[in-house]
């Protein structure tokens, strides 16, 4: 991907507000969310790990501020990235594609991230 440096900003402030702004609704709760609307299974997994939850959305609250601050970018979009494919994942297989948006928005920024930091990649994957 052609490297342009305004857009790389603008996408990387967008995830980090956007990674801010879900997080801290989850505390807040100052947007609807579609909790109680998941099938039976989506509900167990909830309720399985949803002591881990406030963890994870202080740690995507420190994702997203680091975004915004532009501090350890390449190495955060691998971290957020099995993140975010698993709340893609998780997001899908509730069957409502309309509350997968942001999952989709999440997933689509980072790997579009990832692709403008490829060359910051590629000692990774040399001998």
């Amino acid at each position: 991907m052609k490297d342009n440096p305004s857009l790389k900003t603008w996408l990387r402030i967008i995830l980090g507000l956007f990674l801010i702004v879900y997080a801290l609704n989850q505390f807040l709760h100052f947007l609807p969310t579609s909790y109680g609307k998941m099938p039976e299974e989506a509900m167990d997994f909830i309720y399985a790990v949803v002591v881990y939850l406030p963890f994870l959305y202080f740690f995507e609250i420190i994702l997203g501020l680091l975004f915004v601050f532009n501090k350890w970018t390449p190495f955060l979009l691998i971290v957020l990235f099995p993140l975010s494919v698993a709340f893609l994942i998780f997001s899908i297989s509730n069957q409502d594609l309309l509350d997968a948006i942001p999952a989709v928005v999440v997933a689509f920024l980072n790997f579009t991230l990832i692709l403008f930091e490829k060359e910051k990649y590629k000692p990774l994957f040399s001998k």
